[in-house]
C-alpha cells in the first residue's frame, strides 16, 4: 500500500501541491519559486480551490471569499483575471476547469496532498492497518497552516479531526496486537503533529509502562506537563496526572 501511495504522488503530473505542513507547488517535477505581491491573489485562488477539495465550486463563493468588498460585475472580472493568470503561472491552461461558472482543479493534470488525503480517509474506511497507514502517511502537517481565511479554517479543522481519528484508530489496533513499539511510533507522530492532544500522551504512557519503561513514561508526562504550560499556561488534567501517578507507582 505504502508503494502505490508514493507511486501515486510521483507520478509525471504536470502540477504537484503540498498544503499538509507546507505549501509547495511543482510544475513538471520543479518547484515553483514565486515572490512577490504580483502573484498574490492567484496563489490565494490556488489555495481556496485546494480547500475545496475536488468539488466544482461555483465562482460566487469564490468571489464573496476572495473579493469580499467587490460585487457584480467588478467581482467576476477580478476572478477571470485572477484565474488566468494563475492558469499562466502553473503554465497548464486545463489545470483548473471552468464549466458552467464551477471552478476546480482538473484531477488528470493536478496531484494535491490534502485531496489524496482525503480519498484516502473514505477509501480505508478505517478498518484495516495498512490502509490507515497509507492514509496518515499523507499528514505531515496542518492543512495551510497560518491562513486564517474561513474556507482554510473548515476545511483544516475536518482533516484535523479525521487525522486525529485515524491516529487513534490506528495506535489501538497496534496496542491490540501487542505491537507497544509501533503503537509507540504512531502515537510520538501524531503529538509531533498534536502537541496539546493529551489522549496521545495517555497512550504513550500506558505503552511504555507495558514495556516496563518507567523513565519513558515519566518522560512523556513532563512532555505532556511542558507543552501544555508553555502553551496555553495550564497543568495536564485530572485524569492524566492520576494516570501518571498510576502507572509510576505500579
Amino acid at each position: 500500500m505504502k508503494a502505490e501511495s508514493q507511486a501515486l504522488e510521483v507520478w509525471p503530473w504536470s502540477v504537484r501541491i503540498y498544503t499538509l505542513g507546507r505549501f509547495e507547488v511543482f510544475l513538471e517535477d520543479m518547484p515553483l519559486h514565486f515572490s512577490g505581491k504580483a502573484q498574490h491573489k492567484p496563489l490565494e485562488l490556488l489555495k481556496c480551490l485546494c480547500a475545496y477539495g475536488s468539488l466544482a465550486v461555483n465562482q460566487d463563493r469564490i468571489t464573496d471569499a476572495l473579493w469580499p468588498d467587490s460585487g457584480g460585475n467588478a467581482a467576476e472580472q477580478a476572478l477571470r483575471t485572477t484565474l488566468h493568470r494563475l492558469r499562466k503561472l502553473l503554465r497548464h491552461e486545463k489545470a483548473i476547469r471552468l464549466e458552467d461558472k464551477h471552478l476546480s482543479l482538473d484531477p488528470g493534470y493536478v496531484w494535491v496532498d490534502c485531496m489524496a488525503f482525503d480519498r484516502a480517509i473514505h477509501h480505508s474506511g478505517m478498518a484495516d492497518r495498512n490502509s490507515l497507514q497509507q492514509a496518515l502517511s499523507r499528514y505531515r502537517g496542518h492543512f495551510l497552516e497560518g491562513e486564517t481565511a474561513s474556507w482554510a479554517l473548515t476545511f483544516r479543522e475536518r482533516l484535523r479531526a479525521h487525522y486525529i481519528k485515524m491516529s487513534e484508530r490506528l495506535g489501538g489496533m497496534l496496542e491490540q496486537d501487542g505491537g507497544w513499539p509501533e503503537a509507540i511510533d504512531c502515537y510520538r507522530r501524531a503529538v509531533e503533529i498534536e502537541p496539546l492532544a493529551e489522549n496521545f500522551y495517555q497512550h504513550l504512557m500506558r505503552c511504555h509502562a507495558q514495556l516496563g519503561q518507567r523513565a519513558e513514561v515519566l518522560s512523556e508526562y513532563q512532555r505532556c506537563r511542558h507543552q501544555l504550560l508553555c502553551r496555553l499556561g495550564i497543568s495536564p488534567s485530572q485524569e492524566t496526572q492520576l494516570l501518571y501517578q498510576k502507572l509510576i507507582n505500579t
